[in-house]
């Protein structure tokens, strides 16, 4: 049976003993998908998070070691592009979720890399990492997300992109979906949006907005 409080606390202990905190994470995070399976750690990330929690709202352990963010992507969701700050750790459990990664290049910002999040797998992406996800399947992708910090406290350091201008942007999660729809609507993803709204039903007067001006 996975218990969160259990992996999160011997996350910590492996993190404060290594050289490499990331390596050590990811490691005990592919450990517990090959021990417990996805489904098993699905379950209980399910059951720590009241009933209709929206995306912005699933971070079942939050430390100044770390953060366990649980992941629901909904349908061709395309989020705006956004940094952390610290490290972050993608444990795929159910779906793919796409890593577009950017590097500035004056005042805009140039695609650097795509990575897949595959189901089992680990993805890793560095502390001063750019980036943008997806959702490229036709249902919610589930993920276990680790992040090196408390994200609670270093959400003023934290920084997100325009979509058209490439501006850089004080954080914020309903910044963060304002750009998200920017980028659905840009690319006409209606499908995208639809799920962001189901998800996420604040995000309706933006996404109708957007159909609006399309």
């Amino acid at each position: 049976m996975f218990c969160i409080d259990t992996f999160a606390a011997h996350c910590k202990t492996a993190m404060a003993a290594a050289d490499d905190r990331q390596a050590a994470a990811a490691q005990l995070m592919a450990e517990a998908i090959a021990v417990h399976g996805p489904d098993a750690i699905i379950a209980a990330l399910d059951a720590a998070v009241p009933p209709g929690a929206s995306v912005g709202e699933l971070i079942v352990h939050a430390s100044p070691e770390m953060t366990l963010l649980y992941a629901r992507i909904p349908a061709k969701f395309q989020s705006g592009i956004h940094n952390h700050t610290v490290f972050a750790n993608i444990a795929q459990l159910q779906g793919e979720e796409l890593n577009t990664t950017y590097a500035k290049d004056g005042d805009r910002l140039a695609v650097v890399e795509q990575q897949t999040a595959t189901l089992g797998t680990v993805l890793t992406l560095p502390a001063d990492v750019i980036h943008g996800i997806a959702n490229p399947g036709n249902e919610t992708a589930y993920a276990l997300h680790l992040y090196g910090g408390d994200f609670g406290a270093i959400q003023d350091e934290r920084s997100l992109w325009d979509e058209d201008s490439h501006e850089e942007l004080g954080f914020s999660f309903p910044a963060l979906v304002q750009q998200s729809v920017k980028a659905m609507a840009k690319a006409d993803n209606e499908v995208g949006l639809d799920a962001l709204v189901a998800a996420i039903p604040a995000a309706k007067p933006a996404v109708d907005a957007a159909k609006a001006r399309a």
